[in-house]
């Protein structure tokens, strides 16, 4: 039996921006996967979230769902859970399933710090900030030369 997958960002879907769409091919791969008699491994299901300041429709659920992993892509600025979502996700969490939470740099995916238990092991730079004071600094520096060349972290 395969494993069930949700795939999931925390933002609806934009073009141009980190939809899930951006993170098809890891789909893809996930998809094509087999064992050794050829059956699939996994069956993933790719979304984004609902309209922003209410219930995600699937997240706020997902404790009751049969999803057994969650992929939680926290791409958002801050708004990308409700207290709701958090809950079934906890929920879901302590049901003994599989949570997979990534982000990126600077306070993208900052509504992860709503997330309990999550949330504390991210640090960002408006919310949840590192304790240690030297760490608090811009974490993509970047230099300009001339016609467009960026270079250095992040660049």
């Amino acid at each position: 039996m395969p494993k069930k997958i949700l795939m999931q960002t925390t933002i609806p879907t934009t073009e141009d921006d980190w939809s899930i769409a951006r993170f098809s091919k890891l789909g893809a791969l996930l998809r094509e996967a087999r064992d050794g008699a050829g059956n699939p491994l996994y069956d993933v299901t790719m979304r984004d979230r609902g309209p922003p300041g209410q219930p995600d429709p699937v997240l706020s659920t997902i404790d009751t769902s049969d999803f057994d992993q969650l992929w939680l892509f926290a791409v958002d600025v801050g708004d990308g859970l409700t207290s709701d979502d958090c809950a079934a996700i906890g929920r879901f969490r302590r049901s003994g399933r599989g949570l997979l939470v990534t982000r990126d740099h600077m306070d993208l995916g900052s509504s992860l710090c709503t997330l309990g238990g999550v949330g504390e092991a991210h640090y960002f730079h408006t919310r949840n900030q590192d304790p240690d004071v030297a760490k608090r600094r811009r974490d993509e520096v970047r230099q300009f030369h001339g016609a467009g060349g960026v270079s250095g972290r992040g660049g």
